[in-house]
Parts: structure tokens; sequence; C-alpha cells
């Protein structure tokens, strides 16, 4: 009976030590910028002995002994790095190749050491988006229109904002009139591309009733509509001067 609760008892305890050490959480970071990595496990105790960061399961980038100074080997990091004394890694001028898992492995004076783990997931700055208006069909009366919005990078989702349209320009409060304004032969659609650092916007401008113009370029967007009403307007002035 003793040796099954004594087993059962090892068996949790191994539970909560496979918990403690799974212990870990995510940062994200930008080209070019900075950020802090901090072990939340540090509030469990008051003093560490010694601490060491890894990137990636073995690669130490820095190294931390009770009464020496932090010590950062050569690597990918170098004059990057900045250990406090919190056992905070600071890591600058990012890099996309800097993504990965860090551990940092926090040891006592009694030799117990805890682990906790940082996922990094390193982003570009978005750029501002392409956009364009691919028309399909020829019915000028009719705009059947795919708008396209994109940038070169991965990770990234896309949103399309429709224009308003309605315009309030003044309102009565006593009698519940509300006077508005229309502008039926404009519209401006807007794309904003974003990842978790970052985001960023392009306009596309619709002139009644078919032609589309980019914010990045004052020339339109070719579309068959618009090339077709054009060769109609030339074609009635030359029978018109005829």
């Amino acid at each position: 009976m003793a040796v099954g609760f004594a087993v059962e008892l090892l068996f949790i305890f191994s539970i909560v030590q496979a918990r403690v050490q799974a212990v870990s959480s995510q940062a994200v970071g930008v080209v070019g910028g900075v950020v802090y990595l901090s072990p939340l496990l540090q509030t469990q105790k008051t003093t560490y002995h010694q601490s060491h960061w890894c990137y990636g399961s073995s690669l130490k980038v820095a190294i931390h002994e009770n009464g020496s100074e932090v010590q950062y080997p050569n690597g990918p990091f170098k004059d990057r790095l900045e250990l406090f004394s919190n056992n905070t890694l600071k890591i600058s001028s990012l890099l996309k190749n800097d993504s990965n898992t860090y551990r940092v492995y926090l040891e006592d004076v009694a030799g117990k050491e805890d682990t906790y783990r940082i996922s990094l997931k390193v982003y570009d700055v978005v750029p501002k988006p392409t956009v364009r208006a691919i028309v399909n069909g020829n019915n000028p009366e009719h705009c059947d229109v795919t708008l396209e919005c994109r940038v070169q990078l991965e990770d990234v989702t896309y949103e399309w904002m429709p224009p308003s349209r309605v315009m309030p320009v003044g309102s009565n409060s006593t009698n519940g009139t509300v006077p508005l304004s229309f502008n039926p032969s404009l519209e401006t659609y807007t794309c904003r591309a974003s990842n978790p650092v970052s985001s960023s916007s392009a306009r596309l401008t619709r002139r009644h009733p078919c032609l589309w113009t980019a914010e990045s370029s004052a020339v339109p967007t070719t579309t068959k509509t618009s090339m077709l009403m054009l060769l109609g307007h030339l074609l009635l002035l030359f029978f018109a001067l005829h």
C-alpha cells in the first residue's frame, strides 16, 4: 500500500516538474527594433546563483555567474545583446534570423535549475501595398471589378474598407432632420495590409462609371470599360466632324 502511494506521489511530482519545464511564452519584434525577453519564473525566487541564455536548443549567447561579469560568446548576436540583473535579455537591431525559441536556465545556490522558454518571431515592417482594379466584362453601365492588394511579404493579412457612401454635413436635433451630401461619381476604397507589428494602407479611387486610379500612381488603372468608352467618344467625335 505504502509502495503504491509512493509511486503515485512520484508520478504526480513528475507531472508537476514537466509542467514547470514547459513554462513558456511568446514575443514579437520588428526588423531593426529592440525586444526584451524576460523569464516569468524569476518571480518565484529572489536570487539565482547563475543563469545562461540559449538561442535554439544549445547555442549559448549570454552567460552570467554570480560575482562575475556577463559573457557574450561570439556568434550571430555580436554587440547586440545585454543581460540585466533580473535575467531579462535585451536584443537590439533585430534581424529576421533572430526568430527562434530562446531558453534561459536559472540556477539557485542549491543547484536547482529552472527553465523558461520564449518563442520570438521577428517581422518586417509592412510596406505600402500595391493596389489595382481588374475590371471584368465590357458593360459601361455595370462596373464588375476585382480589387487587388499585395505586398511582397509573408504572414500578412489584408482588409478592404469600402467608402462611406453617406456623408452627414449637419443635423437638426429639434425636428429630427439630417442634411446629407452625396457624391455618386467618386468613391474611395482603402486596403490595409497588416502583420502583428505594423500596418500600411493604400487607396483606390473610382470615378463614374468604372475608371480607377491607384493612390501610388497618377495614372488610372487600365480597364476594358474605360478603353471602350474612350473609343466610343472618339467615334462620335469623328462622325460629328464629318
